[in-house]
């Protein structure tokens, strides 16, 4: 077991491991290589066998992952929402009702033939399955058949369509920290639509009622011109909030329902989340939109899928992962630079630099720099030998699951005792940034009031389920608050546009953080 002490310094490359075997998404793998970084290969011969600075993984981890992060199992998510519900009422409103079977099948019959006159439509999803895999529409509680674990939810029979065609949201989640809870929403994300136009007449055809791009691209209609559509089956989100402006929708509320949905769903597992330091969260959020302009959550998945198949996925995708490690406070790096060592100038720790470079004009963030078109080099690569300080162990993660082992517990200043390693290189997320590049802080998103904030900080901090439900109770009220407000905002000010809305907006929650809200 190798193990650092504050006398010790180590150069070497920052090391990335993608799964366990190395195979990954292409597109990472590029930005991972973009930023200067070295590919982990595990060779017995290397000197960096069994070191690595950030472990890229689809599954779990046995140790450090959040791996009872269960709002991505389809029937723990149903089961969330619905003890939310219980609790706080019609705010967590925000999914299709469920039920698992075969647990709840009887509840279901039930309910089938309750609702049986009004021809009600209802969708199976089996919970071990994935990109639209296995789901089928039914009627009738006859045309039921599952062979393993599933959900089955009430259908949206009315949702928003253009030019006839059904779609949803994709939208991309970072949780960097549970204690204090922070949460951040990329500002771009992926409109993925149905390649047929969609009819409640015929609830047999994947093609107008599933949104999947991996079901849709074998499609007989992806590659048509679709009416308002185009070709394909994606469009980012930009392109869609110039669809809604010119067709006449007032969106501002409904991005702001969204973020609001999202922070009430991450807060509903919130309580069964341990401690732990040194790992993130990546999430993608399924959507869906109804003819209301209500949204919808279908589903949470861990690690979305970061796959390079069309000019959208580009143009989102890859901003996104760079803006993702800026965000983390991964550096960018050529070979020989020292680990974890560049950060913000912020960072407390710059200061013991031996060579200044950390604060000098010679380093840039890579999210000072605009970001330039698909196909241009999108980073500025930095050449920097020799980095380390006395200070720099403080931040190597090369043996983090070693450290764990040992009783590593990150940098909250209630978990770390004298002379124990930090984590998150630098980063404090008792007092998060309010953005990083296309990375907008959603929580929290106002700013507790000082005579409280010592009690707050530690009850975030606190593995005693009383304070943590305390603050989940505070959090679902700073949410309804944040609701009303916008909904009140929208239907006086909404004529007046984004940027009268989001002044007034700020200004009634005194909000601490940036509106989220994605570019025309």
């Amino acid at each position: 077991m190798n193990k650092y002490s504050m006398d010790d310094c180590v150069n070497g490359p920052f090391v990335f491991r993608v799964n366990d075997n190395g195979g990954g998404p292409h597109l990472l793998v590029q930005v991972c290589t973009e930023r200067g970084w070295r590919e982990y290969t595990g060779d017995n011969n290397n000197a960096f066998k069994d070191r690595w600075n950030l472990w890229w993984k689809s599954g779990g981890f046995p140790t450090s992952h959040y791996k009872r992060s269960s709002i991505c199992r389809k029937d723990n998510l149903v089961r969330h929402l619905k003890c939310m519900r219980q609790i706080y009422g019609s705010i967590y409103d925000i999914s299709p009702p469920g039920y698992n079977l075969p647990s709840e099948y009887t509840k279901l019959a039930a309910d089938c033939s309750r609702f049986e006159k009004d021809d009600m439509i209802w969708i199976c999803k089996p919970v071990g399955q994935s990109q639209g895999r296995g789901i089928f529409l039914f009627r009738k509680l006859s045309d039921l058949t599952y062979d393993s674990a599933a959900v089955v939810q009430k259908y949206i029979e009315k949702p928003l369509l253009i030019g006839g065609y059904k779609f949803d949201l994709r939208l991309y989640v970072c949780v960097p920290s549970y204690r204090p809870l922070t949460i951040y929403l990329y500002k771009e994300g992926i409109a993925r639509f149905a390649t047929e136009k969609f009819t409640l007449d015929n609830i047999d055809d994947p093609f107008r009622h599933l949104t999947n791009f991996a079901l849709n691209k074998l499609g007989p209609g992806y590659s048509k011109k679709k009416e308002r559509i185009g070709a394909g089956s994606k469009w980012s989100f930009r392109q869609l909030r110039r669809y809604m402006d010119q067709s006449g929708f007032n969106d501002w509320f409904l991005w702001q329902r969204i973020a609001s949905l999202i922070n009430l769903t991450i807060l509903s597992q919130i309580s069964g989340i341990p401690k732990s330091s040194n790992c993130f969260e990546f999430f993608g959020f399924d959507v869906l939109v109804d003819a209301n302009l209500k949204p919808w959550l279908l589903e949470v998945n861990v690690s979305p899928a970061l796959g390079n198949n069309c000019e959208v996925d580009i143009e989102v995708k890859k901003p996104l992962l760079h803006d993702l490690f800026d965000l983390l406070g991964l550096p960018v790096c050529n070979t020989g630079l020292s680990l974890f060592k560049i950060w913000s100038a912020s960072s407390p720790v710059v200061d013991n630099c031996v060579d200044d470079y950390c604060t000098s004009k010679y380093y840039q963030s890579r999210s000072s720099k605009r970001h330039n078109k698909v196909g241009q080099d999108a980073v500025t690569f930095v050449n920097v030998y020799n980095l380390c300080s006395r200070s720099y162990t403080k931040f190597d993660t090369l043996c983090i699951e070693k450290n764990i082992r040992k009783g590593f517990k990150g940098n909250n200043k209630h978990d770390q005792s004298s002379g124990g390693l930090i984590w998150d290189n630098g980063r404090d997320w008792n007092n998060p940034k309010t953005k990083e590049g296309g990375w907008i802080r959603i929580y929290p998103f106002i700013e507790q009031k000082t005579i409280e904030n010592i009690e707050i900080e530690y009850r975030w901090n606190s593995d005693e389920p009383k304070a943590i439900e305390k603050e989940i109770k505070n959090s679902v009220l700073d949410i309804q608050k944040f609701i009303k407000a916008a909904k009140d905002i929208y239907q006086k000010f909404g004529k007046d546009g984004d940027e009268k809305c989001n002044e007034l907006f700020t200004k009634e929650l005194e909000l601490n953080t940036e509106i989220w809200l994605p570019e025309k």
